[in-house]
């Protein structure tokens, strides 16, 4: 046994911990700063011989990775052979390779008045490649009838005892929220005030404001009510997209588009999934925001 124990890299918001720490981050973002509880974290991590690779009760488990990004697959599909799950590899859609006559062949018009909250620009082929990779998993689960999907992008990481925490707040989950239609497993909140839990449990919260695509489950009827809101027609960065959809985003412009903004929402708590690089690290490679901006010729519906 160490005589510390290990640390999770986590930089630049890791803290060192023992087994009985619990991790705080925080995030800023346009002046706002907002600390969210991550979780307890225990050693040792799961025993690759624990478990028989499953899906955790999902009908498909589905990993976003670039084809171009084979470093990143290698890594993801190590730490879910650690944890035993059972996967799909998804091609996900490459930014570099889309054009505006790709994106009208595809029926793509960007969201009207879009503009990033805050680098104040337009979306980037980035960007709409990342939402036309959740777009096509939610196609391919209307096509195969699943009835619950999870979605992992290859920047992931999990604390360690996942399955043992996971299986926990999914168990509140099902409980007390049974009509749940999306279900965070990371996130980044970016409101001041606190959430707050689901009544009659611990280990789940109805989330306000957040970003992020990297980790959620989702139902076909979640998935059916962003389709008849016919999201290629009015494309949003997935992290703008999924709050809308459970009318929670701060701008009031965009939801207007979407007539019905009825997502039933929920987070598991503490959140169990986070990025392996932050954006502004050496490590970080962001395919969607280091991208071409789209033009603005292309920008809106007419």
């Amino acid at each position: 046994m160490p005589d510390r124990p290990l640390q999770p890299k986590l930089q630049p918001f890791a803290v060192p911990y023992s087994s009985n720490d619990d991790i705080l981050v925080n995030y800023s973002r346009d002046d706002t700063d907002v600390t969210i509880y991550i979780g307890r974290c225990e050693w040792p991590s799961e025993s690759r011989h624990m478990y028989k690779p499953d899906t955790l009760g999902f009908d498909k488990i589905y990993i976003l990775n670039l084809e171009r990004r084979p470093e990143r697959r290698e890594r993801i599909e190590k730490l879910l052979a650690e944890l035993k799950l059972d996967y799909l590899i998804f091609s996900a859609v490459d930014g570099r390779k889309l054009n505006p006559e790709k994106l009208d062949e595809l029926g793509v018009t960007i969201l009207p008045g879009y503009e990033d909250m805050s680098l104040k620009r337009n979306m980037t082929y980035g960007e709409v490649g990342c939402t036309l990779s959740h777009y096509f998993i939610w196609k391919d689960m209307i096509a195969n009838n699943y009835n619950r999907i999870w979605i992992i992008e290859d920047d992931a990481s999990f604390f360690p005892m996942f399955r043992k925490q996971f299986s926990r707040a999914f168990a509140d989950v099902e409980e007390f929220v049974p009509y749940w239609d999306l279900m965070f497993l990371a996130r980044k909140p970016m409101e001041k005030e606190p959430e707050l839990f689901v009544e009659g449990t611990k280990y789940a919260k109805w989330p306000g404001f957040s970003y992020w695509g990297l980790s959620y489950a989702i139902t076909r009827g979640g998935v059916d009510k962003i389709m008849k809101q016919n999201p290629l027609r009015k494309l949003a960065p997935i992290d703008e997209l999924l709050p809308i959809m459970y009318n929670r985003h701060p701008m009031p412009e965009w939801k207007k588009l979407f007539k019905k903004r009825d997502l039933i929402a929920v987070s598991i708590h503490p959140l169990l999934i986070v990025p392996s690089w932050w954006f502004g690290e050496t490590e970080c490679i962001s395919d969607s925001e280091v991208s071409e901006t789209v033009s603005t010729d292309i920008k809106e519906c007419s």
